[in-house]
């Protein structure tokens, strides 16, 4: 296909905005798809630097191409833009790989970390959440990463992700370092037939700083998905996981998140969460770094569009609460 073709169909697709539009091409061995989402939201806080519109756009393509019956190629890069004037892009993810059906698949680039497969049990909610498990955009490999090297494979009930970091050099040192750092990560997860799935992961990561102890952290969750009931439960713990070019280390973590929700069949749904973290460093008392609960409702419409509401009651001193209000059209 000449790639003024598939420019075409793309532009097309984005103009149009009709979830027909989302395929963009198709053969009898290659797929391009145009995904995205439309988001305005506003927040309302007393904490000004949380107070305003939040409101962005993502766009994103995924391609697919058949090699063999079984081996396959896949690719998908996704942006993000804020809806203000002159606002900045995101690049969210750039990948691409090889697959195979019975094997599972070997990718390299922008994606998410292997932690990520079990984090998601509980970063479920609306807007907020996911803030004490360990997870963290550009993070030790954990969330959205890069130079991420990884393999995905699932049998049966079992799923499992596993992933080396080339280099989690993502901010720089201020000692002036140009150290490589490197990370792993590791997870599994299987699912029962009534409903119940369960996870562990861990995942390590080279700190920048000199003396600085790795970061280290695992996870182990728990959820319930049928009947309209979504029920998860997190547990992790860690340690040094500060900032990769600090020198703070003997510090270690503990937190639990937990989100509850039901769907009532007729658009409605509504979602409630907590998030807790405690850090102790070595010789010093415990601290709370994240405390907070959370409760939403969701109205959609169609498979397109919906409304939501979440609000985020932070329960750490000096912290302000936040109420989050959003449309969201996804095509």
């Amino acid at each position: 296909m000449k790639k003024t073709l598939l420019s075409s169909a793309i532009l097309a697709a984005l103009v149009s905005g009709s979830v027909s539009a989302a395929e963009v091409y198709k053969d009898e061995t290659h797929k391009v798809d145009v995904y995205g989402k439309i988001q305005p939201m506003y927040y309302s806080s007393d904490d000004k630097g949380e107070d305003g519109d939040q409101s962005y756009f993502r766009i994103g393509v995924k391609a697919k191409s058949s090699i063999t019956e079984t081996a396959y190629a896949f690719a998908r890069f996704e942006l993000e833009y804020a809806a203000t004037r002159d606002s900045d892009n995101d690049v969210r993810l750039g990948f691409a790989g090889l697959g195979d059906k019975q094997l599972g698949e070997l990718s390299y680039g922008r994606q998410y970390g292997a932690y990520t497969l079990v984090a998601d049990f509980t970063d479920v909610l609306y807007e907020f959440g996911g803030d004490a498990s360990g997870t963290g955009t550009d993070t030790f490999g954990t969330g959205k990463s890069d130079a991420l090297l990884k393999y995905a494979v699932s049998f049966g009930g079992a799923e499992i992700h596993a992933n080396f970091q080339t280099d989690n050099n993502y901010e720089a040192d201020k000692s002036g370092s140009d150290k490589t750092a490197q990370s792993y990560g590791i997870a599994a997860t299987y699912g029962f037939d009534f409903g119940v799935n369960i996870g562990a992961a861990y995942n390590v990561g080279e700190r920048l700083t000199a003396g600085a102890g790795d970061a280290k952290t695992a996870a182990f969750a728990i959820n319930y998905d049928a009947n309209n009931v979504y029920a998860a439960v997190l547990y992790s713990f860690g340690d040094d996981w500060g900032k990769k070019a600090t020198t703070s280390k003997n510090v270690d973590y503990t937190a639990v998140e937990a989100a509850l929700g039901y769907d009532f069949g007729n658009g409605f749904s509504a979602l409630a969460g907590y998030n807790w973290q405690e850090a102790k460093a070595s010789g010093s008392s415990s601290e709370d770094t994240v405390d907070y609960f959370t409760v939403g409702a969701e109205y959609k419409f169609n498979k397109q569009f919906k409304l939501y509401t979440e609000y985020k009651a932070d329960q750490i001193k000096g912290a302000e609460d936040v109420l989050a209000l959003a449309a969201v059209y996804k095509f």
